[in-house]
């Protein structure tokens, strides 16, 4: 060639991919007379980042949809909703277990139930049959093969030739001479006759989304609603083709649409418009518009921001302080489980991810991922990044590689920048590191952080006490006020609550929480024992020695058990002269130490005999501090949610918590949870020798009520009864018939 060269690059969105870009550079660093021209119908990579490097000049000749619909080029879409009004079979347990992975797709077993509903299939053919002088040639796109047969009867039915083309291999019609009747050509021959105007429908699963040439197509029918838009694009595609290449003027886009109750990123129809394109970078924006954020954050957070039970911390904290924008590209990846082989949905995303079905297409697809950070993993988000900028790791460079090559890696990063990675927040912690170290490897730098600016605009609590404070009556905050906050269209609460109730809901936990701190007696302590005189200053907080001494005396909290986010706790809270000497600090949890919160609870005494004993050590009169006993009332402790409801270990500590803060002490000595047998039916809580079981027989009904309504909601099978002992004291016990519904 002499050092000339002529490279033209079809879809050229495609090539800031890292093997193609290679390709290109190279090619360009070898021939000094290299001229590259790129095609695409998507010119969608960021024009600053590496498509503007590939291709410096930018966009030499553009035309618009509209022109191309003006030549006869493009047929003009015209999209037609179609609501099924079919509630999808997606519970609350299995979807709190679905957003807690980072899959895209929905669960296999959920698509598969939608697909079996013969209603909703018999209106996808019946919308066809009522419309078909108008819609003309239709693809059908389905989910499974069994709907496509069940469409296709219907169809045939009412008198519309029809064909159907799947993978053979997965369907199972039920008998060996049903199998034997579809050939292995079956498919060709479909094609063949659907393309010759023998059948006026073909309907498929996933065959026809590219490299299908059938420019005549009137309509097509999306069926499955799907969180790709990629795959979208490439269905709505099969039917544009306008009258110049052999295609239709106009072309019907017919989306059936679902009553899903869950929140879930569909992929939406975007119509064709006439995009204005500059030869210039654009100006960053300062944060990014609510709706790219909103699906994101509400997934995160939609099974915290409704839980009665654990809303305890205070409102900004289930708020991210922004999000990391990750974009990298890479090959799709398909499972063969589209046509009905179902993976266990008990698998980890990461083994999922390492499902042997999986495989690779040539696809390249841009990925945008907003990994949230929330405030208490800020630093360990920074640090992790820090660490991946040097060097820079090339090896995650390839659009083709896979989380299960590189798992033992992003699991030992995982562990020692997140040590603890139980409280991360929402999404898994694992496919958000593998996001940024494939964004940093692909980009040569960090993702851009972007600051939640609404943040302190969204505080609820603060919204609380502000109402509080000017003491505004039921009436006036529902129908008025707080219905106006919620209509303010400056404001994202529509986003986070799909409805009015739901955000009143989140706002009365809110000034619950608040009330009880609000009203929650103080001790009124003397300047005696281990109490500081006001006019000696000493330190802000326990010695680095004193901590020592607690965690190695402790090692857990003292309360409900939980081995994670432990923090020191000043028996006599320090807002009350309470000294910092090891005697007066004790080891709780982030939760128990909130909901503990200035009131004085000594759980170092195994019982509330010890604890007034210790009192008179310290020489306080118990008078002074609020000790009534027996309690009016149960904490209302967390409860177990989605997968925890099943653990018995859970359980465990939820019942430690609801009945130490009861006794003002840690009173329990054992708690019995069994996995299956009498165990199982029947829980046994052993108290500390000194406590009385008769002072919360009064609250065991309510207390047993309220387990087996989490259980059963979360799919579980409830205990019947619940037996508190003591020594030298008598069991008390309360009990329910197991046939009794909730």
């Amino acid at each position: 060639a002499e050092g000339k060269i002529f490279l033209v690059f079809d879809e050229a969105h495609h090539a800031p991919a890292p093997s193609y870009r290679r390709l290109i550079l190279n090619l360009r660093e070898r021939y000094p007379q290299m001229y590259l021209l790129g095609l695409t119908a998507t010119p969608y990579s960021k024009k600053e980042g590496w498509l503007a490097k590939i291709f410096p000049q930018h966009f030499i000749n553009i035309i618009s949809p509209s022109e191309l619909m003006a030549d006869g080029i493009l047929a003009k879409p015209i999209p037609e909703p179609v609501k099924t009004y079919i509630v999808p079979d997606f519970d609350k347990r299995e979807y709190q277990k679905w957003i807690g992975t980072f899959r895209e797709n929905l669960p296999e077993e959920i698509i598969t139930k939608l697909a079996e509903h013969q209603e909703r299939n018999l209106k996808i053919a019946k919308y066809y049959v009522d419309n078909r002088d108008r819609l003309g040639k239709t693809i059908i796109f389905a989910d499974r093969w069994f709907q496509c047969e069940e469409i296709s009867k219907f169809l045939e039915n009412q008198g519309v030739k029809n064909g159907t083309i799947y993978n053979h291999i997965d369907a199972d019609p039920g008998s060996a001479d049903a199998r034997n009747k579809r050939k292995d050509d079956e498919n060709d021959r479909v094609l063949k006759a659907f393309k010759e105007d023998e059948i006026q429908v073909l309907i498929n699963v996933r065959m026809l989304t590219e490299g299908t040439d059938i420019p005549d197509v009137q309509s097509v029918f999306i069926t499955m609603q799907t969180t790709s838009q990629n795959l979208l694009t490439q269905m709505i595609g099969r039917a544009l083709r306008g009258p110049k290449f052999g295609g239709t003027k106009e072309a019907y886009l017919v989306f059936f649409i679902d009553n899903w109750t869950q929140l879930i990123n569909w992929a939406d129809y975007q119509p064709l418009v006439d995009a204005v394109i500059v030869d210039r970078p654009e100006p960053s924006k300062p944060h990014l518009p609510v709706e790219p954020i909103s699906i994101e954050l509400v997934r995160k957070l939609a099974d915290m921001m409704y839980r009665p039970e654990t809303f305890i911390d205070p409102f900004k904290t289930l708020l991210p302080l922004g999000w990391y924008m990750v974009e990298y590209v890479a090959r799709a990846a398909q499972s063969d489980s589209v046509n009905g082989n179902k993976p266990n949905d008990d698998q980890s995303a990461e083994n999922h991810l390492s499902d042997k079905k999986l495989a690779i297409s040539e696809e390249i697809e841009s990925i945008k991922r907003l990994v949230m950070v929330f405030e208490h993993e800020e630093d360990n988000y920074r640090k992790v990044i820090q660490f991946l900028l040097s060097p820079l790791p090339t090896e995650f460079e390839d659009e083709g590689i896979q989380f299960k090559d590189f798992k033992p890696a992003i699991t030992a990063w995982s562990e020692t920048f997140f040590p603890n990675v139980e409280e991360h927040f929402g999404s898994n912690l694992a496919q958000d590191i593998f996001s940024i170290v494939r964004h940093i490897a692909q980009n040569g730098e960090a993702p851009k952080f972007f600051k939640f600016e609404e943040r302190d605009n969204h505080d609820l609590d603060r919204l609380a006490e502000d109402m509080l404070d000017r003491k505004l009556d039921y009436i006036q905050v529902y129908d008025k006020d707080l219905r106006n906050e919620y209509d303010n269209d400056k404001r994202y609460w529509k986003v986070f609550y799909s409805s009015y109730d739901n955000f009143y809901n989140q706002y009365n936990l809110c000034v619950g929480r608040i009330l009880r701190r609000r009203l929650s007696p103080q001790p009124n302590v003397p300047d005696t024992g281990i109490i500081k005189k006001e006019e000696e200053p000493g330190p802000d907080e326990p010695s680095d020695e004193a901590k020592r001494q607690v965690k190695k005396r402790d090692g857990k909290c003292l309360c409900c058990g939980r081995t994670t986010r432990l923090e020191i706790d000043h028996i006599v809270p320090k807002h009350y002269k309470g000294s910092h000497e090891p005697e007066n600090l004790q080891i709780l949890c982030k939760k128990c130490n909130m909901e503990k919160n200035e009131n004085y609870i000594d759980f170092t005494a195994t019982s509330f005999s010890n604890s007034l004993d210790a009192l008179k050590k310290r020489k306080i009169d118990a008078a002074t501090i609020d000790l009534e006993m027996p309690p009016n009332a149960l904490s209302e402790f967390d409860v177990p949610l989605g997968t925890d409801a099943g653990e018995p270990s859970e359980w465990e500590r939820f019942l430690r918590g609801t009945i130490n803060f009861f006794y003002k002490c840690s009173a329990v000595h054992r708690v019995t949870i069994g996995r299956k047998g009498d165990s199982f039916y029947h829980w046994r809580i052993e108290l500390n020798a000194g406590n009385d079981p008769k002072w919360i027989k009064p609250h065991l009904r309510d207390l047993l009520n309220r387990i087996r309504r989490t259980k059963q909601s979360n799919g579980y099978g409830a205990p019947n009864l619940i037996t508190i002992s003591a020594p030298n004291k008598p069991s008390v016990n309360f009990s329910l018939s197991s046939s009794i519904s909730y």
